[in-house]
């Protein structure tokens, strides 16, 4: 079982679609502040197979074991966060409080249900201004918003723990594109503003 939060978001919606047609048996944890419930309903559509929800908030710990715990999770994917660059600079402290304290949260979840293998969805925000094109993994790191240093301490923190704990493995891919479900049924039920076209 994967536990997938904000799974019911544009890339974790989309995420759900290829876990269920790969085979793989997914849970959603998700408190819709980016998302509808619509678009679980659209994958468990267009797969054909059915996923489990469980709606709650990642800055609630106890929450999220119980969710660990009942779904018998072995991985997760952690695409829950506020996403908009305009946004965070507005209101830095909220993406602070859901995008680090969340992720740390749910770390400590993670560890007490142990549960090691986490996926990340980082972003290519904490590169900064670009020095050079196309982005690659050795650009230097320098996030210039608060959404993107979110992101990059998480990253930090992730280092930091597959440090302390080598049993713990943690993924972060950093987006710069995404794959759209057929006939772009899911893409209608996000919430709020859009990220910003050149730096996500």
């Amino acid at each position: 079982m994967i536990l997938v939060t904000g799974g019911a978001g544009y890339i974790g919606s989309h995420t759900c679609v290829e876990l269920l047609q790969a085979g793989l048996n997914v849970a959603v944890f998700d408190n819709f502040c980016n998302s509808h419930a619509e678009a679980l309903v659209r994958v468990q559509r267009i797969t054909g197979k059915p996923l489990r929800l469980i709606r709650g908030d990642c800055r609630d710990r106890a929450a999220l074991v119980e969710a660990l715990r009942e779904s018998k999770a072995t991985a997760v994917i952690h695409f829950a966060g506020l996403k908009a660059v305009g946004e965070s600079v507005q209101q830095p402290l909220a993406y602070y409080d859901n995008n680090v304290v969340g992720s740390l949260r749910l770390l400590e979840a993670m560890g007490e249900c142990g549960v090691r293998t986490l996926v990340f969805s980082s972003s290519a925000t904490v590169y900064g201004d670009p020095l050079r094109l196309p982005l690659t993994e050795d650009h230097p790191l320098s996030a210039t918003n608060p959404y993107g240093r979110t992101k990059l301490i998480v990253e930090e923190m992730l280092r930091d723990l597959h440090r302390s704990d080598a049993a713990f493995r943690g993924k972060r891919p950093r987006r710069v594109e995404d794959r759209i479900a057929p006939g772009g049924q899911l893409a209608s039920d996000i919430v709020g503003a859009p990220v910003g076209h050149g730096k996500e």
